[in-house]
């Protein structure tokens, strides 16, 4: 029996599922009764639910946190972890991006490439392992959440709350291939500084942890600076990323311009908020709490993204680099907060990362531990690792990809034997998280192929 021929006559019904998926707008909301993200991730699960009960599968509802679909028996388990939650859509769409419209051969829309759209795949292929009668030794178990674009409590629920049982092994297609398998550890802090003598000073900039923030904005009062003119024109002129200032009211208004970049690519954007600190840097501070602060900041940060001078560059061979984003910066009254994300190398433990940075720190300034999420590894010679590289190889041909390590993370984090794997391939444009978030059609046979034969060997 040939899956991956079997598989690909539900290519039809695959896309008119992801269709129908996308069409519910699924971002975080206000929670309900029995809506613990909102109306729309509930629905986008029990859309779900029902397209798992009319494919013959045992399926069960966990109170809108999270849901099975599963089929097969045995005592162990293969997971498959999705989630039907969004980001929100943002703006400028080529085509509205709850439709699902079809166009240049591409299904448009916000969980086409994350994770609606490799949800339905997996969920079909598991069908053709359904219907064909082939003997599997482990249940396949598809695992949705409805809340990982927002701190994953769906599977806290899921495994913590109703202690439903760890996998025995388990992949979520919400990367990119071959497999990922190892994911850095992830800590948010907050450092904060307090000032008493500051003045009317105030600066916003980023939006959130995991974001370069493109847009910072400082307002001071004249008397507090000196030669900004032309240390305007000097920075601009060196600089390809541009610091814009008007007065109004007897004040400075500084708008300092950057590129913004995925928190775990730091490097890849150019953080707003650390070139402002730079440049204040080149010019006279007449308050001496101010410059206190833009020598505490050049100091043990500036527009490093790796860390150095706080410490904690550490390397390894498998996931490379630490990196360090300031995600937000607030200066209001005095309170001074830096919003800062790093991701550390799967060998080194966050403990450290986080004791190095306190004692580097020396009391200087505070510093509150957030979150701290610790790195995903699981050997490439691993039976689960060695299975999935096998069958992309086989099935794409290509033999010259390794398995991959990420600064980001996935639900595999959330199980004791995962990785991601997928949905992502190399010749597909990246576009999660981006307007105009779409899937290639003739990418969906690849995908199918791949996914079958998958779910087949790592449960026969």
């Amino acid at each position: 029996m040939n899956l991956q021929e079997k598989v690909l006559a539900h290519k039809e019904d695959v896309v008119k599922g992801i269709q129908g998926a996308i069409q519910i707008p699924s971002v975080m909301e206000e929670a309900k009764p029995g809506m613990p993200f909102g109306e729309g991730p509930a629905k986008a699960l029990n859309y779900f639910v029902d397209l798992g009960k009319k494919l013959g599968f045992k399926v069960i509802n966990y109170d809108n946190y999270a849901a099975e679909i599963e089929f097969g028996e045995g005592e162990e388990v293969l997971g498959i972890l999705g989630h039907v939650d969004v980001v929100p859509e943002g703006e400028d769409w080529q085509y509205p991006p709850y439709s699902g419209t079809i166009a240049d051969g591409k299904i448009f829309g916000r969980g086409t490439l994350d994770d609606k759209g490799p949800a339905v795949i997996c969920l079909y292929a598991m069908k053709t392992l359904l219907d064909s009668g082939v003997k599997l030794n482990r249940k396949v178990r598809m695992i949705l959440g409805a809340n990982e674009e927002s701190g994953s409590k769906c599977m806290k629920y899921y495994f913590n709350t109703i202690k439903r049982p760890q996998p025995t092994l388990a992949f979520t297609p919400d990367s990119s291939f071959p497999v990922t398998f190892a994911e850095k550890g992830i800590i948010r802090i907050a450092v904060k500084k307090r000032y008493s003598q500051m003045g009317d000073l105030s600066v916003k900039g980023g939006n959130a942890f995991n974001s370069v923030p493109e847009k910072t904005h400082m307002t001071i009062a004249l008397d507090q600076l000196g030669n900004v003119e032309e240390g305007l024109k000097k920075y601009n002129s060196d600089n390809e990323y541009k610091i814009e200032c008007e007065l109004k009211n007897g004040k400075y208004h500084f708008l300092s311009l950057g590129k913004a970049a995925h928190g775990s690519r730091p490097y890849k954007g150019y953080n707003s908020a650390s070139a402002l600190f730079t440049f204040l840097n080149t010019i006279e501070v007449k308050n001496s709490d101010l410059k206190d602060f833009l020598n505490f900041y050049a100091k043990y940060i500036g527009m490093e993204t790796d860390g150095k001078s706080l410490g904690i560059n550490f390397h390894d061979e498998d996931s490379g680099n630490l990196t360090l984003n300031v995600g937000k910066v607030s200066i209001e009254n005095g309170n001074v907060e830096l919003s800062i994300d790093m991701r550390c190398p799967v060998t080194i433990s966050n403990d450290k990362v986080i004791n190095t940075i306190k004692n580097t720190l020396n009391n200087n300034a505070e510093v509150d531990v957030l979150s701290n999420s610790k790195a995903l590894y699981v050997p490439k010679d691993s039976f689960l690792v060695s299975t999935l590289m096998n069958v992309y190889r086989n099935v794409t041909g290509d033999i010259k990809s390794e398995p991959v390590a990420i600064g980001g993370g996935t639900y595999a984090r959330q199980v004791t034997n995962g990785v991601a794997f997928g949905a992502l391939l190399a010749s597909q444009e990246d576009n999660m998280h981006q307007r105009n978030e779409c899937l290639e059609i003739d990418k969906i046979d690849t995908l199918l192929k791949i996914y079958v034969q998958a779910i087949y060997e790592l449960a026969k």
